[in-house]
């Protein structure tokens, strides 16, 4: 079975990665203004009471995510750096990105937004396997 193959430790240090990714890419000075805007989010008026349940299910899913990728890259012989990018950028686009952007279609998101939520996914997941490769 390949998940026995796959360096968990890798997978970990790799989901607080790209977890910490996201408090970059939505950092204010960043992507976080114009991505609040787009969501027509008051950054002023935010109830903290539930973040913790958020950042926690949210660290999660990275997991899960980061996970799959690490699958891909075992499974498919990932052992460079180009390797691990290219499967990185397919999984990112080919599955994250499309199923965010098709929502956020019928939500009728403006496109700005739908390229930083799923551009954020494709870095992430073009890093992740780079790591993963990396880190056999």
């Amino acid at each position: 079975m390949i998940l026995e193959h796959i360096n968990w430790f890798a997978v970990a240090v790799t989901t607080v990665g790209y977890f910490a990714l996201g408090a970059i890419w939505f950092n204010p000075k960043v992507f976080g203004t114009a991505w609040g805007k787009a969501h027509k989010l008051d950054f002023n008026n935010v109830d903290k009471s539930g973040l913790g349940k958020i950042m926690a299910f949210t660290f999660i899913l990275t997991f899960i995510s980061v996970t799959a990728v690490a699958y891909f890259i075992y499974s498919l012989g990932a052992f460079s750096a180009w390797h691990g990018a290219k499967i990185g950028l397919i999984l990112g686009c080919g599955f994250s990105s499309v199923g965010i952007a098709m929502n956020h279609l019928y939500l009728q998101k403006p496109f700005s937004v739908i390229l930083i939520d799923t551009l954020y996914h494709v870095v992430g997941a073009i890093i992740s396997g780079i790591i993963l490769a990396l880190w056999r």
